[in-house]
C-alpha cells in the first residue's frame, strides 16, 4: 500500500511539473565545504559530489532538449529517470551528513542544432557516466554507496545508452 500511495504522489508531482518544470523544483541548499562530520575519505566525498553534478547537467541537458523538440523518447523518460538518481544521490548526502550540491547546471544548457545531435550527445554522454561510475568503484567502500554506484553504472549502461544509440539509429535512417 505504502509503495502505491508512493507512485501515486509521484505521477501527480510529474503532472504538475511536466517535462520543462523540473529543473524549477530545485530546493537545495548551496554548496558547502566538505563536512567534517561525514566519516566518509575525501575521494568519496568529491566522488558522491561528481555523481549527483552528472546527474544534475544530464537532467538540465534531457530537459533543453524536450524544451526544444517537444515531449519525445527517450528524452522524455530518461528526463524522469535522471531525476530519481539525483533524488537517490540527496538520500545518500543527507545519509553522511553532507551538504547536497547545488544545481549550477538547470536551465544553464542548449541543446544541440538538431535532434540527431542530441542523440549523438546523450550516447557520449551515457558513456562517459559508466566509465565515471567504473572509477569510483575502484576506491568506493561503503556498501550503500557502491550499490547506488553499481545500479546508476547499470542503468547508464544497460538502458539509457541504448535507448539514446535507438534513437540516433532511427533518426540516422531518416536522414543520412
Amino acid at each position: 500500500m505504502k509503495h502505491r500511495c508512493r507512485q501515486r504522489y509521484r505521477r501527480k508531482h510529474w503532472q504538475r511539473l511536466g517535462a520543462t518544470g523540473l529543473c524549477s523544483m530545485m530546493l537545495l541548499t548551496p554548496a558547502l565545504p566538505i563536512s567534517a562530520r561525514s566519516n566518509l575519505d575525501e575521494r568519496t566525498q568529491q566522488a558522491m559530489i561528481d555523481a549527483i553534478n552528472d546527474e544534475y547537467q544530464a537532467r538540465a541537458f534531457y530537459t533543453a532538449v524536450i524544451e526544444k523538440y517537444g515531449v519525445i523518447r527517450p528524452f522524455s523518460n530518461i528526463v524522469q529517470a535522471e531525476e530519481r538518481h539525483a533524488q537517490r544521490w540527496y538520500t545518500l548526502f543527507t545519509q553522511y551528513g553532507l551538504p547536497i550540491p547545488e544545481d549550477i547546471f538547470a536551465g544553464n544548457i542548449e541543446a544541440p542544432e538538431t535532434l540527431r545531435a542530441a542523440c549523438e550527445v546523450a550516447v557520449a554522454a551515457e558513456i562517459a557516466n559508466v566509465q565515471m561510475y567504473d572509477r569510483f568503484l575502484e576506491f568506493v567502500e561503503e556498501p550503500d554507496l557502491r550499490a547506488a554506484v553499481t545500479q546508476l553504472r547499470s542503468v547508464s549502461q544497460n538502458n539509457h545508452k541504448p535507448a539514446f544509440e535507438r534513437c540516433l539509429s532511427r533518426l540516422s535512417r531518416r536522414d543520412p
